[in-house]
């Protein structure tokens, strides 16, 4: 049985993400915290896709495309700014919101992320409940920003 989003409890600004369970990928290395991410989203019906590098998120995105995605600043070949910089390059991927998550939530990796626009970052360690309300603040800014 496919999980279904309890549509009452989305805000409006955010529901047509939900309207069918949307594809999440989750760019993490640690395979402890990409679990547990995984997880969470799973629960609450994302359709998850992972990928521990940065050069298998981008195969993954040939495979698949996805809604929006969760990245980890430090990863094995590409880190997330990497990442993030390539997928603004490309027209296929450009418009893919993008949360970055890291235990490197200093002022230097915070300010990088804002230079490069990206505007949600949720520093580790987090709370399940952290990680649905910053993904619901990334989808409403993102269908903000579409119209």
């Amino acid at each position: 049985m496919e999980k279904q989003f309890n549509s009452a409890l989305i805000p409006k600004q955010a529901q047509k993400y939900f309207e069918e369970n949307p594809n999440v990928l989750v760019v993490e290395d640690d395979k402890f915290l990409g679990q547990m991410v995984t997880d969470i989203l799973d629960d609450v019906g994302f359709n998850v896709i992972t990928a521990s590098n940065g050069m298998a998120a981008f195969e993954k995105l040939k495979q698949q495309p996805v809604n929006f995605m969760v990245l980890d600043i430090l990863l094995p070949e590409l880190d997330g700014f990497e990442v993030y910089t390539r997928l603004q390059e490309d027209s296929q991927t450009k418009d893919i919101p993008v949360m970055i998550i890291s235990a490197w939530a200093d002022e230097q990796n915070i300010g990088k992320a804002s230079q490069l626009g990206i505007k949600h970052f949720l520093p580790k360690p987090f709370t399940e409940d952290e990680l649905i309300y910053s993904i619901l603040t990334l989808l409403i800014d993102s269908s903000r920003k579409a119209q």
